[in-house]
């Protein structure tokens, strides 16, 4: 149902988000924070079911900064390498990944209205957004 478009953050990095429309006209927008394990198979079925719910949905890929194209399982393997992605991600300095969640934010108005979904490591992305970024109306971490 979606695609992987570019956007770009503030400070100018370019950062990959799958993005999928909803079939009609959209009811607002939903950014999906990823888990560990990347904008994978189960991240892009979660945008896809918002869109087909009516929602523009996008899913940035917040390991970009540190490591392109990560689509991980969920073996013991895939949850370690996940974890070290997670610990470089969260030594970046200054913002981190708050820029190119921004960008994710400010696409999905376009939708009107924007909430924030994110799971395990994206539930925490989804509390900081919650209390730094601008233009979110509601936010759900899990």
């Amino acid at each position: 149902m979606g695609s992987f478009v570019n956007l770009q953050s503030a400070d100018g990095h370019n950062v990959p988000a799958y993005v999928a429309q909803p079939p009609g006209p959209a009811r607002g927008g939903i950014v999906v924070l990823q888990e560990i394990f990347g904008v994978n198979s189960h991240i892009r079925a979660v945008a896809d079911g918002y869109a087909a719910e009516g929602y523009l949905a996008v899913a940035p890929a917040t390991f970009h900064r540190v490591k392109p194209d990560v689509d991980l399982g969920y073996t013991q393997e895939d949850m370690t390498a996940g974890f070290g992605l997670k610990t470089a991600v969260e030594g970046l300095p200054g913002g981190g990944v708050m820029p190119d969640i921004q960008a994710a934010v400010d696409h999905a108005a376009q939708a009107g209205k924007v909430g924030i979904v994110g799971y395990c490591w994206g539930g925490l992305l989804t509390w900081r957004s919650a209390c730094l970024l601008k233009g979110l109306s509601a936010a759900a971490p899990y």
